[in-house]
């Protein structure tokens, strides 16, 4: 906290003890305040928070979903663990509730106070602080430490028995990697200088022979993109507008945020322009997998769908297709249920059950029938006649 808990002490000090102090600053930090001041600038390059909310629910949750995958090995190696976007969430809600409520600076909050308030491990909330670094959305600008002998002896004149300072965090936008410096074998390189040399900036030839008017001043032009230039950046948008529904999507493989929306709409531009959506590249994945009896897990994804792709017919979606199914199911039952309607309407129309020609056929059918009675009971009667000399012959080939 901010503290001159009992007011300026410092005043009441002599002259000579204030020069012996090191000055009035130094005597009020010693005497009237119980806080750990920060060095001059140690927020330089650290831009402000947009909000407590916008920072726990916008800025780390697309953080851990962009890059999380990207950042576990290391985070692994260096804490022995990961951590779920829930657990995450929880500790940069605490740890913002005791940032500045403009900046998102100076959030000063131990391990043991975000256990009590969390209600986690105190390995967990390590790995969680970790993680917010390695996102690039949290900065320990200072770190915790104990206290030293005269910061004691100060703080118990004041009743504070802590013993030791929390680290203090600046909660900011996610800031950009820097890929002006490459690190080889231990030491920094810096970018490359331009090729006519660090102080050489040629000037535009346009502004020095062309016109008297400034670059900066000219009108944009006015000359109308080809279609297929149009073409290609409206498929390049359809395709990120897909990338980012596909992997907002709880079936969509891990190993497809290893890249970036705007990394995966070039190669779905061409599915999302034959209207893919999300679904029909996860069924497709499906599909392949358990016809090759594979789990995919490719080495490089993006090269791995566009493989895929081109073995599909992009005009027929899984989705279309199976509209179609439904369509001609729905056709089949219907022309069924047309045909059966129609029978009965045939048999409703026929002629009534006392008419000659339904005597007729009553008729003939039980002529038939009594004939073909009458032929089994003349088959059975001639079997019956053969059979005792069937048995005489028998007993006759006995006696010899």
């Amino acid at each position: 906290m901010t503290g001159h808990l009992y007011g300026h002490q410092c005043h009441s000090l002599t002259p000579a003890y204030l020069n012996a102090l090191g000055g009035r600053a130094a005597a009020c930090r010693r005497y009237c305040q119980v806080r750990l001041e920060l060095d001059v600038g140690a927020h330089a390059g650290l831009a402000y928070w947009q909000g407590q909310q916008h920072w726990v629910e916008v800025t780390v949750r697309e953080a851990y979903t962009a890059e999380y995958n990207t950042i576990r090995p290391q985070l692994v190696a260096n804490t022995g663990g990961g951590v779920s976007l829930r657990t995450l969430l929880n500790v940069a809600t605490a740890m913002a509730g005791a940032a500045d409520f403009k900046t998102g600076r100076n959030s000063r909050l131990a391990i043991a106070t975000l256990v009590e308030r969390t209600g986690l491990g105190e390995r967990t909330i390590q790995r969680a602080r970790e993680t917010l670094k390695l996102l690039r959305v949290a900065t320990e600008v200072l770190r915790g430490r104990l206290r030293r002998r005269g910061e004691r002896f100060g703080s118990h004149r004041f009743q504070d028995k802590g013993r030791g300072w929390a680290s203090v965090w600046a909660l900011h936008p996610r800031k950009p990697v820097d890929k002006t410096r490459i690190v080889v074998a231990g030491s920094i390189e810096m970018a490359p200088h331009p090729r006519r040399g660090q102080f050489c900036i040629p000037s535009s030839r346009r502004e020095v022979v062309n016109t008297k008017r400034s670059v900066d001043k000219r009108a944009a032009s006015r000359r109308k993109e080809s279609k297929a230039d149009v073409e290609k950046t409206e498929a390049i948008r359809k395709g990120l507008l897909l990338a980012s529904k596909w992997l907002s999507n709880p079936r969509t493989p891990v190993w497809a945020r290893r890249h970036t929306p705007r990394g995966w709409a070039p190669a779905l531009a061409e599915p999302a322009m034959h209207g893919w959506t999300a679904a029909d590249l996860n069924d497709t994945i499906d599909a392949w997998g358990k016809a090759t009896r594979m789990a995919p897990d490719p080495k490089h994804p993006i090269a791995y769908i566009r493989w895929l792709m081109k073995q599909q017919d992009l005009a027929f979606a899984p989705h279309v297709l199976a509209q179609i199914a439904a369509d001609q199911e729905r056709t089949e039952r219907e022309r069924q249920s047309a045909a059966f309607k129609a029978e009965r309407a045939r048999y409703a129309t026929s002629a009534p059950e006392d008419s000659p020609g339904r005597q007729a056929a009553r008729f003939a059918a039980r002529r038939a029938t009594d004939m073909a009675r009458q032929r089994k009971a003349n088959t059975s009667a001639r079997e019956n006649a053969a059979q005792p000399v069937w048995i005489t012959h028998l007993q006759d080939g006995g006696e010899q």
